[in-house]
């Protein structure tokens, strides 16, 4: 909880310096300095790891310091303003692009050591505070309370009160997630029956934690509101649907690099096309429920 909250503070922080990067020149500086510094050292330590034997942290390390550096080079903003609605000359828009590629160099070389991830061992509590954690973080990337009214932020994340038309809407995607979800899970068991046999082990926790339905019907709208306000609601809109799918993606590091993370991107493909159709409120909904779904598939099933 405490690292959820420092998450959160962190992110304020951020946020009202790169604001305050907008109108004071020493704030640009010290942004500047801050991302090329904490770029250049995870490179730097990066390159340490791998000579002392240590490929998990070398490639953790490695891959934030590369996609930290990379969003800092004007051409390669220029590069992606081509296809997603940022501003390349934007210290904000830099400074986000900065932390979603950092993000995902640092999953990405998790995921490259698939030996080192953990089972998913997920409280109530904990699932909670990451709930709350996710919206904060949602309204206070985007500019909440420092240049966005409650409203503004509200309707910038997407959220509305769903009518029947979304409503609909949602379980039609949801059940097309579930055909997406069956196939990539079919492709996986016949191919890769040993990463199937590690994930299903390292789901187990969460399964049997939020077993019942109404825990499951929890999870699911706890899970639902934090990641489709934090990844549909705040990041899609500003860095487009494959960033923000594949940012989605690579933070599920229980999947591995694995059919069935083709899968989950496929899934966040999805819920990119709702958003952009339906709104944050309908994505939402349909996570809510094909998670709770799941777990009480899996639960079935076992």
């Amino acid at each position: 909880m405490i690292e959820l909250l420092a998450l959160v503070l962190l992110g304020a922080a951020a946020r009202a310096m790169a604001e305050a990067g907008v109108r004071s020149a020493w704030a640009r500086w010290v942004i500047h300095g801050a991302v090329l510094g904490v770029g250049s050292l995870s490179l730097g330590l990066g390159a340490l790891a791998f000579l002392t034997g240590e490929p998990r942290l070398a490639a953790r390390a490695s891959g934030a310091g590369i996609g930290l550096l990379l969003a800092w080079w004007p051409s390669y903003r220029r590069l992606w303003a081509r296809w997603i609605a940022i501003n390349p000359t934007s210290l904000l828009d830099a400074m986000g692009l900065a932390v979603i590629q950092g993000t995902i160099g640092f999953f990405v070389g998790t995921l490259l050591q698939p030996g080192t991830i953990p089972s998913l061992e997920v409280s109530k509590e904990q699932l909670l505070g990451q709930a709350l954690a996710e919206v904060a973080l949602a309204f206070v990337l985007i500019g909440f309370p420092f240049s966005r009214q409650w409203q503004s932020a509200v309707d910038r994340l997407g959220l509305r009160w769903p009518s029947r038309r979304d409503l609909l809407g949602a379980v039609l995607f949801t059940a097309g997630m579930f055909g997406l979800s069956l196939l990539t899970g079919l492709l996986a068991g016949l191919l890769q029956p040993g990463v199937v046999a590690r994930i299903e082990e390292r789901m187990l926790p969460v399964t049997t934690e939020f077993g019942s339905p109404a825990w499951a019907l929890a999870l699911g709208i706890l899970a639902g509101v934090g990641e489709e306000l934090l990844f549909r609601g705040a990041v899609q809109p500003r860095y487009g649907l494959l960033l923000t799918a594949l940012l989605f993606t690579v933070v599920h590091v229980q999947y591995e690099l694995s059919i069935v993370t083709l899968g989950v991107f496929a899934l966040a493909i999805l819920l990119g096309i709702e958003r952009r159709r339906l709104g944050t409120s309908a994505c939402i909904v349909t996570h809510a429920l094909y998670d709770a779904i799941a777990v009480l598939l899996q639960n079935a099933l076992r």
